[in-house]
């Protein structure tokens, strides 16, 4: 009797254990498609102090005519220089992002993850821009990126992004 009910008692956790699983990785899932949501929103919004909490102070950048840095601190700067540059030179610009086809995938026992999506940013100015600056909206190419992120302190952070262009930019 005893260890017909230890079988039994066995064999629910087995069948319990996949269901805990996959719901802690639908939670996970969930959370990094937030932290997604949450990128594209603060770069429409152009604030890369807030965007930078959402990475760990290592991560890595790699994008298309800019190369690869490493001091996150200093990348991010960088990114809100330009972003102010370019707000002074069209008051009123907005974009709007929009990321499609989201691929995640879970390594070393769930506390890595790879995202993968493509990006496509629409960029509305002023009727008064300048004439290079509407040229060069018009041609903001799509692009593919690839974050690592990691678990830490029970949440996820960017700690490498990759950006590639899907089309040459005129």
């Amino acid at each position: 009797m005893i260890t017909v009910n230890r079988l039994a008692l066995v064999l629910t956790a087995t069948l319990l254990m996949p269901a805990v699983a996959t719901a802690q990785r639908q939670t996970d899932v969930d959370a990094i498609n937030r932290l997604i949501d949450q990128f594209g929103v603060l770069e429409d919004a152009m604030d890369m102090p807030a965007q930078a909490r959402l990475m760990a102070p290592d991560r890595v950048w790699i994008a298309p005519g800019v190369g690869r840095r490493t001091d996150q601190a200093t990348n991010m700067r960088i990114q809100q220089a330009a972003y102010d540059a370019l707000k002074k030179q069209a008051p009123g610009i907005q974009t709007f992002t929009e990321d499609r086809d989201r691929l995640i995938k879970f390594y070393a026992n769930g506390s890595v993850a790879i995202a993968s999506f493509y990006r496509y940013t629409t960029v509305v100015l002023p009727p008064n821009a300048p004439a290079d600056l509407v040229k060069a909206a018009a041609a903001v190419p799509p692009v593919a990126i690839s974050l690592v992120l990691e678990k830490r302190d029970g949440e996820w952070k960017i700690v490498h992004t990759h950006v590639s262009n899907l089309a040459s930019a005129n």
